[in-house]
């Protein structure tokens, strides 16, 4: 007799408060930025739809300036601590062409959603991760505020 539900469950995750960086390459240790941790453990196929979104706030200035961003969505298996990469997501804004510009203020809003269907056998939760991997400015200076990170875990379906 199996304990498995499929009711969903919702779980609203902690935001990390960090020192931005204006440069980051690939070769640092990536920085989190949000996390969450599921419980899937009386889920049967479990899926987890996550939610994390963001105001990314910059200023660019100068002669060709440039900015650029890579966010990273990994797991973390809760009972071996073993992480995953799951996905990457980037954002860019250059000038196209060599020109000095006024400095301008912008904000743009974030939001990345990614739905994760678990294959894996005995585990109880997942802790999801969102991080930043890569960043490039050049003449500009960025912000990130009004951060939310969620997840909703349900039951999947045989179907593909």
């Amino acid at each position: 007799m199996s304990n498995k539900v499929c009711s969903p469950t919702l779980k609203c995750g902690k935001i990390f408060s960090v020192n931005l960086p204006s440069e980051l390459t690939i070769n640092d240790p990536p920085i989190d930025l949000a996390q969450v941790k599921v419980n899937i453990e009386n889920l049967k196929k479990p899926c987890v739809q996550l939610n994390y979104s963001q105001n990314i706030q910059f200023e660019v200035y100068g002669l060709n300036p440039s900015f650029s961003i890579v966010y990273r969505l990994v797991r973390t298996n809760g009972k071996t601590d073993g992480t995953i990469f799951l996905e990457e997501w980037s954002l860019t804004f250059s000038e196209v062409y060599a020109t000095t510009i006024p400095n301008i203020n912008t904000i743009e809003p974030l939001v990345v959603n990614y739905c994760d269907c678990i294959c894996v056998k005995g585990v109880e939760s997942f802790t999801y991760t969102l991080q930043l991997a890569k960043v490039t400015t050049t003449n500009c200076n960025y912000n990130i505020t009004n951060e939310v990170i969620s997840a909703i875990a349900i039951c999947g379906t045989d179907s593909s």
